[in-house]
């Protein structure tokens, strides 16, 4: 058992520390853009900001686990559904995402779970269609957002719950 995270950056690098660490740096670096992104998108004020050191931990936590997950079941490479469920897993957990003013609004307080729906989200809907949605479709694809934003908020979940409602999002949109 390791006592810290060499090993396993060791691992990320095919036994190439250096290696590794760039696959690590990478990773953050593309984390924080897509949370930048989001912020924006969302509109945040300023005092709604990704804290580094927290995000750091959150790659860190990803990567022990899809390395222990890989040597396990000897494979080499791991699905989409996978990543993005132990993504979500461990920023859920973590939070980095941080409020560093009092806020009144209500959207500021679970901005890591809006956040985490953001990115299930955008993998259940990649390469679907561009399709425009019925009203009834659009109001039900409302409810599977809100329904999930809730899930985050208030339920128990794991990396595996997570995965299998992406994989279940993507099945029904094959019998819809």
């Amino acid at each position: 058992m390791t006592r810290d995270y060499r090993e396993i950056i060791r691992k990320l690098g095919e036994d190439n520390f250096e290696r590794g660490k760039e696959k690590l740096e990478s990773r953050m670096k593309e984390m924080q853009d897509t949370i930048e992104s989001f912020l924006s998108e969302a509109e945040y004020p300023d005092y709604v900001a990704c804290n580094d050191r927290i995000l750091y931990h959150v790659i860190l936590d990803y990567f022990a686990d899809i390395v222990r997950l890989k040597d396990f079941h000897a494979i080499e490479h791991t699905k989409r559904d996978k990543v993005i469920a132990y993504t979500v897993y461990w920023f859920l957990k973590r939070k980095p995402i941080q409020i560093n003013e009092y806020s009144e609004i209500e959207k500021d307080i679970f901005v890591n779970e809006r956040f985490a729906c953001s990115l299930v989200i955008k993998e259940c809907l990649d390469n679907a269609e561009n399709k425009v949605l019925s009203a009834k479709d659009a109001e039900r694809f409302d409810k599977y957002i809100d329904m999930l934003l809730y899930y985050f908020k208030y339920r128990q979940y794991n990396p595996q719950t997570i995965e299998l409602l992406i994989e279940s999002f993507k099945i029904g949109r094959i019998f819809a």
